[in-house]
């Protein structure tokens, strides 16, 4: 129905609402709170949201948003009234939040924040001092970091994700991850192959109740062999892109409050003999995919609330809790694929400022 740019809250969350966020939403200049949450909103985050600066609350959290965060929703809170944004539980890809906005805002992201530039060494003379040193460059948590790039970047990924990781668990239970020591010293972190890369990264047994969400930016680790997070409180979805770990031999998410489909992606990770998904709140079907992992030697799908049915050549698995789940086997039918012509998303008019504006959201 007609929305009127005088609106100051416009709640639409937990709802089934499809299709993009329309970019006419910047034009409610008025509006202070914006809930899109729990829906299936798909495509970026439309730069024309920074034309809201007197939103106090934004919350996309927990749909299908991708691509990067726009730099117009920081200038929000920057320069004008933004105070809480919610982006968890989508597939986000900017690298990290920018460091000015920490102590900002409440902010809830599958991202951790930039680093901070580190000051040029004190003392040496001359002019104009130097540039700070890459981060993981300093020798000790990487040795010989010319020769092990590639561990240089895993070290600078997993600094930038391990706030997120931590939740909000207690300074002093938090991860050991550090500059200052060496990356083989890291809790959860194993070191291997040639060139060496992080090839492990299992945190299910830290002796630390890790929450948030799970960052899609993990798919970056593409040296793991082994990514368990199982035994902590991780809510939202099961990140897309985890099948750009090519090498991943061992997935457990197991025990914890993981919401939202499989995605689909998974049984496109050929190496995997591993997948330990059970106890979470997991719902949808059972990709059909994922009889295509011909490695799968352990497959535990218990204690989730999917639906439909579970594709009899998932049987076959050596270790598998199937007989757990309530809902029958069949051969899911692939459908034949069938041109299909989609209606242009452009065909909706906009109304000129002053004017109500109709919202192209789709519900299901």
């Amino acid at each position: 129905g007609p929305i009127s740019n005088t609106l100051e809250w416009l709640y639409l969350n937990n709802n089934q609402l499809t299709d993009t966020i329309p970019a006419q939403l910047g034009n409610l200049r008025n509006l202070q709170r914006l809930r899109l949450n729990n829906n299936k909103l798909t495509g970026p985050i439309p730069p024309a949201l920074g034309n809201l600066t007197k939103v106090t609350q934004l919350s996309l959290n927990n749909n299908q948003l991708t691509g990067p965060i726009p730099s117009e929703l920081y200038d929000l809170s920057e320069s004008h009234a933004l105070r809480e944004l919610y982006l968890t539980g989508n597939s986000l890809r900017s690298d990290c939040i920018p460091y000015t906005l920490e102590g900002r805002l409440t902010l809830r992201t599958d991202l951790g924040y930039c680093p901070r530039p580190q000051p040029p060494p004190s003392g040496g003379g001359g002019g104009g001092g130097s540039s700070p040193r890459p981060r993981c460059t300093n020798g000790t948590v990487v040795p010989n970091p010319t020769a092990n790039a590639q561990l240089v970047r895993d070290c600078v990924q997993l600094l930038t994700i391990k706030a997120t990781l931590e939740g909000r668990i207690t300074t002093a239970m938090r991860l050991n991850w550090s500059e200052n020591s060496s990356i083989d010293t890291w809790e959860g972190v194993t070191i291997g192959g040639t060139p060496q890369r992080v090839i492990r990264l299992e945190l299910d047994s830290s002796g630390k109740t890790l929450a948030g969400s799970i960052p899609p930016t993990l798919s970056q680790l593409t040296g793991l062999q082994t990514l368990n997070l199982a035994n902590n409180e991780f809510s939202g979805r099961i990140p897309v892109g985890l099948r750009a770990l090519a090498s991943l031999q061992v997935l457990d998410f197991s025990n914890n409050r993981l919401s939202g489909s499989m995605p689909t992606d998974l049984g496109s990770i050929a190496s995997l003999q591993t997948l330990h998904l059970a106890n979470n709140s997991l719902t949808g079907s059972i990709p059909p995919t994922l009889v295509d992992l011909s490695a799968l030697r352990s497959l535990s799908l218990a204690g989730n609330r999917f639906s439909g049915c579970i594709p009899n050549a998932l049987a076959r698995v050596a270790q598998n809790d199937l007989s757990d789940i309530e809902l029958s086997f069949c051969d899911p039918v692939t459908p034949t694929a069938t041109p299909t012509v989609m209606p242009t998303a452009t065909a909706t008019p906009l109304a000129p400022v002053g004017e109500d504006l109709f919202l192209p959201l789709v519900r299901k």
